[in-house]
């Protein structure tokens, strides 16, 4: 995980400005989910080691590319007796790609709830390889280092049919984990979960936009970016360990989707919840359909 960050500072012993190199997502494209990830760990490094994040909201402002430099300035907004706050913004080149706030907190006793996990298969017990991987991976590029630190078992039948949890509504499951094992550090746990939760939220906005163009992938017919991306992180968890990710999309309209999604680890407990809207429209004619995804596609 820390190759995959490659952080180092700006200016030798700066503590507030950082730089560092993102992997691709789709062609021509850096993928959201590690600009997020950098920008935490950078943030983390400005609070005392006695506070870990509880939340982040992020606004994405701009596509970046991929192995370009992408520098990070974090500005310190608070510090209170149990939270703290801080600002950051990832910028390449003279263009701001990311505005990210992130919520830092000591750790409380008192009562502790939360609703049961979802039904779903065993990750053992689904497929490594085949249709539903294949479409998992549909809209990252071949060559990106997220192929290699993810790994993915999908729940056969709800990436490949649009599976209705309610009239309108959208969902699926599927496990990730990251391949290999992390160090102890509940950071990196933190930072490598925020890295994964921005694999797929997007696409699960899409289902149900695809039955009429007669199936496909979303890559095929529409213009997807996330455009905002907030997170909640509920209890420790071990990102080396399959979690199962669970995707909500109550709406979509107005050239917009919504999607929430649940991280749950396999003994059933709720680590994080996710909640990302994301730019959804058809592509234009049929010819853009064979045009690489999100290549020029600028949010507005």
């Amino acid at each position: 995980m820390h190759g995959l960050l490659g952080l180092e500072a700006c200016t030798p012993g700066a503590t507030h400005e950082f730089r560092g190199i993102c992997c691709a997502g789709g062609p021509d494209r850096a993928y959201g989910g590690h600009i997020i990830a950098q920008a935490l760990l950078v943030a983390h490094g400005t609070v005392e080691p006695t506070r870990h994040v509880s939340s982040l909201h992020a606004c994405f402002l701009a596509m970046g590319r991929p192995d370009a430099e992408v520098r990070y300035r974090v500005r310190p907004l608070r510090d209170g007796g149990t939270y703290a706050l801080r600002e950051i913004t990832a910028i390449q080149g003279d263009k701001e790609l990311l505005a990210l706030t992130a919520s830092f907190k000591r750790a409380e006793c008192g009562p502790d709830r939360h609703i049961t996990m979802p039904c779903a298969p065993a990750p053992e017990t689904l497929p490594a390889h085949g249709e539903s991987v294949d479409r998992f991976w549909s809209r990252i590029t071949p060559s990106s280092e997220i192929r290699r630190v993810v790994q993915v078992r999908p729940v056969i039948g709800d990436a490949v049919y649009d599976t209705v949890d309610s009239p309108g509504g959208r969902h699926r499951r599927m496990w990730v984990r990251f391949s290999g094992a992390l160090s102890d550090d509940p950071v990196m746990h933190s930072v490598a979960l925020s890295f994964c939760s921005d694999l797929t939220v997007a696409r699960t906005a899409a289902l149900g936009h695809l039955d009429a163009d007669g199936g496909g992938t979303p890559a095929q017919w529409l213009f997807l970016a996330s455009i905002d991306h907030a997170m909640w992180f509920h209890r420790p968890c071990r990102v080396d360990d399959w979690l199962l990710f669970v995707h909500h999309s109550p709406t979509s309209g107005d050239g917009r989707g919504l999607t929430s999604g649940e991280f749950w680890t396999r003994e059933g407990t709720l680590v994080a919840t996710v909640t990302q809207e994301v730019l959804l429209r058809k592509r234009r004619t049929a010819a853009a359909a064979n045009r690489p995804a999100l290549a020029d596609v600028t949010i507005g």
